[in-house]
């Protein structure tokens, strides 16, 4: 009996292990979440025009990518970042992707899209034809919505032609060629009109003050016209100047030898001859551009800036070594930013930049800007005599002095470096310095930064209007002023940043010591 009651207890707990073994968990096993197939909109269908498609995926964070050709999406497939336009039949497909999740289930989406309406062709009024006067002509298309595009040079026009805004003047013999596009229409046929013009008066010839010669100094031109109510045009390439050149103004600054070449025209009478003036200007200092005074608005207030003389281009990694005698390209142990004698030098600090002035200019016998001064003693303008230390604490940048009237290099003034990057006296008023399209003149994160974790050479890029270089992008520039009481400015973004940031207007600080893989700095003098 004994022996039963044993066995029942042997048997009872044995029962009471297992049920425990099968309720615990495995802790080891990881819960693995699958990103949710992702949304199309519009639906596939049949559609009659052009349809812009939007992707979406609700689970956050998810990475959409997507394709167009019928073929399932993979990693290496276009990321999808803004609606899709499909104009013509097509399969699109999309997955998302999260990191540590499953992959969605593939979604897609069918469109049939049928032939496109076409754009009714351009009409000119007036029409072609033969005028004894100059003739405004406006151009219109029956197709609501539709852009027209044009030429006068009797070459047919293409998207990428001049877009029809205001009536054309027609004052010498001319043909004009017109398209009309509108998305998810075929475009129109070409139109044309050719107009044979004969005028009577001639405007008279423009004139120069000061008249061309050699010149000591930068010049700023002024052009006149004696026929009343004429327009002026002008090249300062050599190139004749056409209707349209650069309309005159302002006086034109003239800081290197040039040739300036300008033409009159008035709405009925005869465009005046071409009027040339040659000027040799020789003393902005190699590698220079003269920036004229003037006045501008930054924001806030009107700022006038006295002439001055900038580098074109960032100091480079040549040029700083050939003054210091070193550079340490990768302080922190990080990684470099591009190597090269024509990339910015960078990885140098406010204090580094200060330096660099005064050793330069005492290189070259020039006066230098910057002294020292603590505690009561001044230390005179010799870097070497400068106090131990001088560079080491940020509290020191405000112990260094600048004398503007000495003929030696110098870190611009922010209003002087804002003044020149946004074209000074030659603005056009661009965002960006030389051009509303980023891309034309800075390398910043979207265009380099982002593929290539690195500066560019110097000089890549489009000017601006006064013949200046990467005054966007590229390296952020140190400038002369305080922000804050504790900062130093530096201005123009660089390629470790995105557009918004390498505007003209957009400004940036830190301290005097710091040091990164995208700041650099440009110099300036403010007497020869």
């Amino acid at each position: 009996m004994q022996r039963y009651k044993y066995l029942s207890i042997i048997l009872i707990l044995t029962l009471l292990l297992f049920v425990l073994s099968s309720c615990s968990k495995k802790t080891t096993e990881p819960d693995v979440k699958t990103v949710a197939t992702p949304t199309i909109d519009p639906a596939s269908g049949a559609y009659a025009n052009a349809q812009r498609v939007s992707i979406s995926c609700v689970t956050y964070g998810a990475t959409i990518r997507y394709t167009t050709d019928g073929n399932d999406p993979t990693l290496s497939s276009a990321v999808y970042s803004s609606p899709i336009t499909i104009g013509s039949s097509a399969t699109l497909k999309a997955k998302a992707t999260k990191s540590g999740w499953t992959d969605s289930s593939i979604a897609s989406a069918i469109y049939t899209i049928s032939a496109p309406h076409a754009v009714a062709s351009p009409t000119f009024n007036p029409p072609g034809g033969s005028y004894a006067s100059a003739q405004s002509v406006s151009i219109s298309c029956a197709t609501a919505g539709a852009t027209i595009r044009y030429t006068t040079d009797g070459n047919g026009p293409t998207s990428n032609s001049a877009v029809y805004i205001s009536p054309i003047v027609i004052s010498s013999n001319a043909t004009i060629k017109a398209i009309a596009y509108m998305e998810g229409w075929t475009p129109s046929p070409i139109s044309s009109a050719s107009y044979a013009i004969t005028l009577d008066q001639s405007v008279a010839s423009p004139t120069f003050n000061p008249p061309g010669g050699s010149y000591a100094s930068p010049q700023n031109v002024s052009i006149t016209c004696a026929t009343a109510g004429a327009t002026i045009h002008y090249s300062t390439d050599g190139n004749d100047p056409t209707p349209s050149s650069a309309v005159y103004s302002r006086p034109i600054s003239v800081s290197s030898s040039s040739t300036i070449k300008a033409i009159g025209y008035k709405l009925g009478w005869n465009p005046s001859p071409v009027s040339s003036a040659n000027y040799a200007i020789d003393p902005t200092p190699a590698g220079f551009v003269y920036v004229p005074g003037g006045t501008f608005y930054d924001g806030s207030s009107n700022v006038t800036v006295n002439s001055f003389y900038l580098d074109k281009y960032q100091i480079t990694q040549a040029d700083y070594e050939s003054v210091m005698g070193t550079w340490n390209s990768d302080p922190n142990g990080d990684g470099t930013a591009g190597i090269g004698s024509n990339y910015p030098v960078y990885y140098v600090s406010w204090f580094n930049a200060i330096e660099y002035c005064n050793r330069r200019s005492l290189q070259e016998g020039l006066v230098p800007c910057y002294s020292y001064s603590a505690s009561d003693s001044t230390f005179g303008t010799n870097i070497d005599n400068w106090p131990s230390g001088w560079n080491v604490a940020n509290s020191n940048h405000s112990n260094v002095r600048c004398v503007w009237t000495a003929n030696g290099y110098r870190l611009p003034r922010e209003t002087e470096w804002e003044y020149a990057a946004r074209g000074g006296s030659q603005t056009h008023g661009y965002t960006y310095s030389g051009s509303n399209d980023p891309d034309a003149v800075a390398w910043h994160w979207d265009n380099w930064g982002n593929a290539q974790r690195s500066t560019h050479t110097v000089g890549a890029k489009l000017a601006n209007e006064l013949g200046l270089f990467d005054m966007s992008g590229n390296v952020w520039e140190w400038c002369w002023d305080m922000s804050g009481g504790s900062n130093r400015v530096f201005r123009g973004g660089s390629w470790n940043h995105l557009p918004h940031r390498c505007t003209v207007s957009y400004q940036n600080s830190d301290l005097a010591k710091t040091k990164y893989s995208y700041v650099g700095f440009r110099v300036s003098r403010g007497s020869l």
